[in-house]
């Protein structure tokens, strides 16, 4: 009995540990989902109660979440800016005296893949609104900003002009969704031919994928988005606080 439960914690230890290793180490990134119960209990050999055992300790630590009928998946680290810093792209580029203009690429409403279903926390039947948008700035492409939202909290936004006005404000003011905060991470993106040519074709192919997570005032998520920008035009900067921004500076010259 004593050697069954040591053997026991040793496994549970294990899968923990191995788990954890992949997702500091970028093999298993935010959103990704989890192998089945079943799947891990083959691939470590063990029983349905020690695998469990080891998601409901990540679960614990925050480090993945369930939705129920779709499995696990890992959960972003909890680093956040709170409400005043959400910021949209135009405000952030008019702070620092540029100009920019949208271009609106496509709206439509689809249905969701695996990364959107599980980092909006969506059900089988729930569709979303995706918006594509390309801002320029001083006549030059810099980036591309998709966004996916619930069709239920936004579709008021299918008439409303997505050029000129901020989404941040229309969700406030059209959806009646006040923004708490957001999560933000970077990552390499692999992009197709069309969107680099929507971005300019830039002579050095270097991009930067911004993704955000956007809560509402109940600590929903209610939008997921990815702003591929051209690597060549901006830097990324971190400060003391482990938060970072682009810098924008090098258009300025």
């Amino acid at each position: 009995m004593g050697h069954e439960g040591t053997h026991y914690i040793t496994k549970h230890r294990q899968i923990t540990e191995t788990l954890t290793r992949q997702m500091n180490q970028g093999e298993l990134k935010p959103y990704d989902r989890l192998p089945s119960e079943k799947e891990m209990c083959g691939q470590w050999q063990a029983s349905r109660s020690t695998v469990r055992k080891a998601l409901d300790q990540l679960t614990d630590r925050g480090r993945i979440f369930r939705v129920p009928g779709k499995g696990s998946f890992v959960a972003f680290p909890k680093i956040s800016h709170p409400t005043s810093l959400i910021l949209g792209f135009s405000d952030k580029m008019r702070a620092q005296g540029l100009d920019v203009k949208t271009r609106l690429i496509l709206r439509e409403i689809i249905e969701p893949g695996e990364e959107i279903t599980a980092a909006l926390k969506l059900t089988r039947t729930d569709r979303v609104m995706k918006i594509q948008r390309l801002r320029i700035v001083k006549d030059e492409p810099m980036v591309l900003q998709t966004s996916y939202m619930p069709l239920n909290l936004c579709e008021c936004l299918l008439q409303e002009d997505l050029e000129s006005t901020s989404l941040n404000q229309l969700l406030q003011e059209r959806c009646q969704i006040r923004l708490s905060r957001s999560e933000v991470w970077v990552e390499s993106p692999i992009i197709s031919r069309k969107e680099q040519q929507l971005l300019g074709d830039p002579r050095v192919p270097l991009f930067l994928a911004v993704v955000g997570l956007t809560f509402n005032q109940h600590d929903e998520p209610i939008r997921f988005s990815r702003g591929v920008f051209r690597g060549d035009r901006v830097r990324l900067k971190i400060s003391d606080s482990s938060a970072f921004e682009l810098d924008y500076s090098s258009l300025l010259g």
